[in-house]
């Protein structure tokens, strides 16, 4: 029989380069925000209240829908560029589509 070779684990992908076709979409929080981002195929990838100093990480196919209950507390990364989200915001909510 052979000898059994040890297989060696895949290299972790790495957060910043997404596949293409894809994009990453990361919010920061610095407040309390309900926060829901969407797929470009129509997709809850995240949907919940998010505390301060939390973080949310999602990647799919864009474009994203991104809705945020309190546009302040909140920093938008789309594929490791800052978004402003300042000219979606409406009162305290944003609603703002990142990779069209």
């Amino acid at each position: 029989t052979a000898p059994v070779v040890p297989s060696t684990p895949a290299p972790a992908p790495v957060a910043a380069a997404p596949v293409a076709g894809q994009g990453q979409v990361q919010i920061q929080f610095t407040a309390d925000c309900w926060t829901q981002v969407t797929d470009g195929g129509g997709k809850v990838l995240f949907s919940g209240l998010k505390r301060k100093g939390d973080n949310v990480s999602v990647s799919g196919k864009p474009p994203f829908a991104v809705r945020l209950g309190y546009a302040r507390g909140a920093q938008v990364n789309y594929n490791g560029q800052a978004v402003d989200v300042a000219p979606f915001t409406s009162g305290e909510t944003a609603r703002l589509k990142l990779g069209q």
